[in-house]
This record gives C-alpha cells, sequence and structure tokens, in this order.
C-alpha cells in the first residue's frame, strides 16, 4: 500500500464589503493589497457599491482592471440626473456599466460565490440574492435612498442594503474559515462648518447606521476600517488616487501589523 502526503487544506477566506457610495473604490485598494499577501477571497458578501466592486472581481476583473474601468466611467454626471420624487439621479448609469462588462445577467457568470444585501421596504428586512438575474440585485443594493430610485422585483420593492445592514457578514459567515470586512465609512471629524446638503446628508445616514456595523466587526478575524474616509465624497471621484493610495497603504499596514508578509 503506497505512501499517500496530504496537505493540509487552506482556510476558506470570507470578505464582507461595505457600501459607501463612490468611497465603495476603495474596496478595490483592499482587494489589491489582500491579493499581495495572499488571502485572495474565496466568497464575498456585498451591499450597494461593495456588492458591485465583490461581482466585478468576481467574474476576474483585477483590481487595476477595476481601476481602468472606474477612471474611465462616468457616475452621477448632469446626464443622469431627474430630480424625480423617486430619486435625484436615474440608476441607467449603473446598469449601463453592468451591461458594459458583464457577459450575461446571471449569478451563474460569477467564478466566485457572491451574496447582494437589499433592504426590502415592506417589511423592512435584509434580503441576501446569490443566484438568478444579476443585475436587478446590485441595482436594489445600490439604491441609496432619495439618490436612486427604489427597485421592484416582483412584488417586492428594494432600496440600498446598507440602510439596515452596511456591513453584511450573515450569509458567508458559516461559509467560510477566515472573514475579512472591509469599511469605506468612517467618520472623519474635520471639517463641519459648511457642510452641504450631500455632505450632512452622507453623515447622518453613517451615524445612524455605524452602531450596526461596528459591533458586527467583532466577528470578523480582520475588520478593516481606514480612518477619516467621510472626507471622501460618496457621489464623486475627484480624490480618486488619493483615497486608492491611502486606503491601499493602510490595509498593508494592517496585515504588516498583523504578521502577513507580501508574496
Amino acid at each position: 500500500m503506497g505512501l499517500f502526503s496530504f496537505k493540509k487544506k487552506k482556510p476558506i477566506i470570507g470578505l464582507t464589503l461595505s457600501g459607501g457610495g463612490m468611497r465603495g473604490i476603495a474596496h478595490i485598494a483592499v482587494l489589491k493589497a489582500l491579493e499581495e499577501y495572499d488571502l485572495k477571497p474565496q466568497i464575498i458578501s456585498g451591499t450597494s457599491a461593495g456588492s458591485i466592486v465583490a461581482a466585478f472581481y468576481s467574474i476576474g476583473t483585477s483590481p487595476d482592471e477595476m481601476m481602468e474601468i472606474v477612471k474611465k466611467t462616468t457616475f452621477f454626471s448632469r446626464s443622469y440626473l431627474k430630480l424625480s420624487k423617486n430619486g435625484i439621479f436615474s440608476s441607467k448609469f449603473i446598469l449601463k456599466l453592468l451591461m458594459d462588462y458583464f457577459p450575461e445577467d446571471d449569478f451563474k457568470v460569477l467564478k466566485i460565490p457572491v451574496y447582494v444585501a437589499a433592504t426590502e421596504m415592506t417589511h423592512g428586512i435584509v434580503d441576501f440574492f446569490s443566484e438568478g438575474e444579476l443585475f436587478g440585485p446590485l441595482l436594489a443594493s445600490s439604491s441609496v435612498p432619495f439618490v436612486l430610485p427604489p427597485v421592484r422585483m416582483g412584488e417586492k420593492v428594494y432600496v440600498d442594503g446598507g440602510v439596515l445592514d452596511n456591513l453584511p457578514i450573515e450569509p458567508i459567515i458559516d461559509k467560510c474559515d477566515f472573514l475579512i470586512g472591509s469599511h469605506v465609512n468612517s467618520i472623519s471629524y474635520d471639517g463641519l462648518e459648511n457642510m452641504s446638503l450631500m455632505k450632512e446628508f452622507d453623515r447622518i445616514l453613517h451615524l445612524a447606521i455605524a452602531k450596526s456595523v461596528y459591533s458586527k466587526a467583532q466577528s470578523c478575524d480582520i475588520f478593516l476600517d481606514p480612518p477619516k474616509m467621510t472626507k471622501f465624497s460618496l457621489f464623486n471621484k475627484k480624490f480618486l488616487d488619493v483615497m486608492f493610495s491611502e486606503v491601499y497603504e493602510y490595509t498593508c499596514k494592517e496585515l504588516e501589523e498583523k504578521g502577513y508578509s507580501k508574496l
């Protein structure tokens, strides 16, 4: 009878990505660092912008490729302004982005399992999507109240998953051995005078949901929470490169301090 050598099974790494509008771009910096430190996720959950980043990553788009897409894509532009009773902007720019880069409107095109969180308005609960049509759940998960219109799927109406669950660890916590949380909305206490209406909205929203995020952070093996993120806008990519660089450096430093080293 031959001798068999069994390799120790690598732990399944799960990653949860918070919402954060245009700050969701910071998750791309986190993914770049995680890959470099051999912490590539095998299962991902996300809400709002985090769910879109998760879906792009899951079809095989590298962090560098994602940044190229972000740089050449127009997001909250005036051409998408509609100022209706359901939202300031049309969500057509998100749909166009998905149609341009995804081969099919179906979860089955994803190479890594992804769970998308969206807030179901009628009963005030969070639903998680992981199969069937892909674009509807991603649009629903990203529909920031008053900014983008709610999304109807079947009999239900959905808005941004972050309203009730901005760190949706629930669908993957029992499916992985090691859980990483990435949160991109830490509150900056600088520059509170002369706040714009959008800045005020951003701050109120994230003050309201911060408690639930930080209580769930304790369930993560690594919780990444780069500081003063609300200094970056929810709605424009003006300081895109600065944010990416700061979050990448922050993530590398956190991983080094936890004993991980670059490949």
